[in-house]
């Protein structure tokens, strides 16, 4: 029987009273779920997390549950929020089911006390718990430090931060980039304000933090690190922010019209254990954001039912906006795997700097771009930039530009086309870059190919056996057949092509009249055998 057990891992607790539930969802950002039923509201106090598994029953009184591989339209929901209910949880968190909520479900949870909550599809498990930790995080941390922001709000947190260390505090990220800062006075310092504008520490800096040793002891130090003024810039106070053994990133202390009080090292130390909930948060939220616009884009360009308003709302554009999507690949010879992946990330990179919304989606060998409110022909054009990316990382590139759609709900039906026109770039290797347009006739021919192979099953077989035989003895009948095909039974043109004596090709179409039945005098065989032949993306060469 499925029971719920306790991790330490994420548990927390309150030494200033527990927070209630409905500080813990608002905290996390309630859209990370949904409240299904709550019969004794969201007042009810909130001391940890857990994890709901399989094993002897445990004590899980206050906790939020979290029911990994169970959602709300399972048959097994009714039986796990019984079994929450009694365990004493506050909340038991299940994944939202295609089903819906059953009705058994809600049946169950108007009998249980314990809250039923349904999580968002676009987060993960590890990423909700994590942003659980970091609402139940921030109660303990307030004895440490008199500060009452609201989590994540890292501009108001800097702010707080500065008054109780007196002076100016700025937050940033291990990669040195500014996530907030307090306001400054007018007299503060040129490298202070060289940062803010640049929501960076500037390049050079960094790599003067990083020769004098400054970042390698601030990241393996627990405390407060100082960095003397040197005659061009004050001194600083600097501590890392830990989650455990992760860094999350750096608070920076530098005086702010008057010296830094001596308390500030004290202050600071406080101040880093305060941040470590918000830069959680921060984190987790941003990861959040990125795996829910990666699910959005991933839904719409594979047409299954997406909710098209919820996809742009999380990418944060417009439902009826025009789109058009362009995949994009590396033509024959295929290079090795890691020069292929390095074009395709810088690819992805530049259409993640567009002008206007694109957004990328790696499957395989391939790059699918949807790019949003294309101007008449921008499409084609940023086509051309993505081969020229790829072009540049030593790869030769084949771009498919799929048709412009109305709204988003028809960026499933561009890439379709687009997966069309690959195809036929694949098998003739050029142009680099085309649409259906540029391609139409090839494109035509490739439909009447698709819908014949279902209704020429015989010529089809015998194609299949030619192409296995080839595989399993090397003989180029294949290549021989479709550059037969190619000039019209010209025996004396074909062979030179082939390079072979006309003897030699004589020899080989009797050959595949006899192995597989295929006579090419015979008209009808010709045209279903190029069918055949162009299905398996052999076409005659031109």
């Amino acid at each position: 029987m499925d029971s719920p057990t306790s991790d330490d891992s994420f548990a927390a607790g309150s030494q200033g009273g527990a927070p209630s539930l409905g500080q813990v969802l608002g905290a996390g950002g309630m859209e990370i779920v949904e409240v299904v039923h709550a019969p004794q509201g969201l007042a009810v106090p909130v001391r940890g997390v857990g994890v709901f598994d399989a094993g002897e029953t445990l004590e899980a009184s206050g906790q939020i549950l979290v029911a990994v591989g169970v959602d709300t339209s399972s048959a097994d929901a009714p039986g796990v929020l019984r079994d929450a209910d009694r365990a004493g949880a506050a909340a038991l968190v299940m994944r939202r089911g295609a089903g819906g909520v059953s009705e058994r479900l809600l049946a169950e949870a108007g009998e249980c006390g314990t809250a039923l909550l349904a999580r968002a599809a676009w987060i993960e498990w590890g990423e909700l718990i994590g942003l659980l930790r970091a609402a139940l995080s921030r109660s303990g941390a307030r004895s440490e430090a008199a500060v009452d922001v609201a989590l994540g709000d890292l501009p108001g947190l800097a702010v707080a931060l500065a008054a109780l260390v007196g002076g100016a505090i700025t937050i940033e990220d291990p990669d040195s980039n500014v996530l907030a800062y307090s306001p400054t006075a007018d007299t503060a310092d040129p490298l202070r304000r060289l940062t803010i504008l640049g929501r960076r520490v500037p390049r050079w800096r960094v790599a003067e933090l990083a020769e004098s040793g400054f970042l390698s002891t601030l990241w393996a130090t627990p405390d407060v690190v100082h960095r003397p003024a040197d005659g061009r810039f004050p001194e600083r106070l600097a501590i890392a922010v830990r989650a455990g053994d992760e860094i999350l990133g750096s608070l920076w202390a530098a005086a702010d019209g008057d010296p830094l009080p001596e308390r500030a090292r004290d202050a600071l130390r406080a101040a880093a254990v305060t941040a470590v909930p918000h830069l959680l948060h921060h984190r987790l939220r941003s990861r959040s954001a990125a795996s829910r616009r990666k699910q959005a884009v991933r839904a719409l360009l594979e047409g299954r039912q997406p909710d098209v308003p919820a996809s742009a709302a999380a990418l944060e554009v417009e439902p009826q906006v025009a789109c058009a999507v362009l995949t994009v690949t590396a033509a024959a010879p295929v290079p090795a795997p890691d020069v292929l992946d390095r074009a395709l990330h810088l690819a992805s990179l530049r259409a993640a700097v567009h002008h206007t919304p694109a957004f990328g989606h790696r499957e395989g060998d391939r790059l699918d771009v949807l790019l949003t409110d294309p101007a008449p022909g921008a499409a084609h054009r940023f086509g051309a930039e993505l081969a020229t990316v790829l072009r540049g990382s030593g790869v030769r590139p084949l771009v498919a530009v799929g048709p412009v759609g109305a709204g988003l709900g028809e960026a499933a039906g561009s890439r379709a086309e687009a997966a069309l026109v690959l195809r036929v770039l694949r098998e003739r290797g050029a142009p680099e870059v085309a649409s259906a347009t540029d391609v139409r006739y090839a494109l035509d021919a490739l439909r009447v190919v698709d819908a014949v192979a279902a209704l020429s099953p015989s010529a089809t077989d015998a194609v299949r056996e030619l192409l296995a035989y080839e595989a399993e003895h090397g003989t180029d009948l294949p290549r021989t057949v479709a550059v037969h095909l190619a000039f019209f039974g010209d025996a004396a043109a074909t062979a030179r092509r082939l390079g072979i004596h006309p003897n030699t090709l004589r020899y080989r179409l009797r050959r595949v009249r006899e192995l597989f039945g295929l006579d090419l005098e015979d008209p009808d065989v010709r045209l279903l055998t190029e069918l055949g032949l162009r299905r398996a993306g052999l076409i005659p060469p031109g």
